[in-house]
């Protein structure tokens, strides 16, 4: 099931890229929705293709984060101690 998931991402993506300005909106979703049902399907897979899949999908989680806009400043979501970390980062992108 995983290699017919995996042989289909590649049409799926050619057909989204294809797609005429009405449609592609759905067919971004639908992208979206297959990358993370692949991520999910290969999660702690210890195959070299479930670890290049998880690199891939820590990658594009990444990528997505950095994308938000941040709604806060940094002066409203700082720890004592002037302390940044990933929860600050969360506050401000306002998760």
């Amino acid at each position: 099931m995983k290699h017919v998931i995996a042989l289909l991402l590649p049409i799926i993506s050619f057909s989204s890229s294809a797609a005429d300005p009405v449609t592609l909106p759905m067919a971004i979703q639908i992208q979206k929705l297959a990358d993370a049902s692949l991520c999910e399907a290969y999660k702690g897979d210890a195959s070299p293709f479930g670890k290049a899949m998880s690199k891939h999908c820590r990658d594009r989680h990444r990528a997505e984060f950095e994308a938000l806009q941040d709604e806060k400043p940094l002066r409203a979501c700082i720890k004592p101690g002037n302390v940044i970390d990933d929860d600050v980062r969360k506050c401000m992108k306002g998760i």
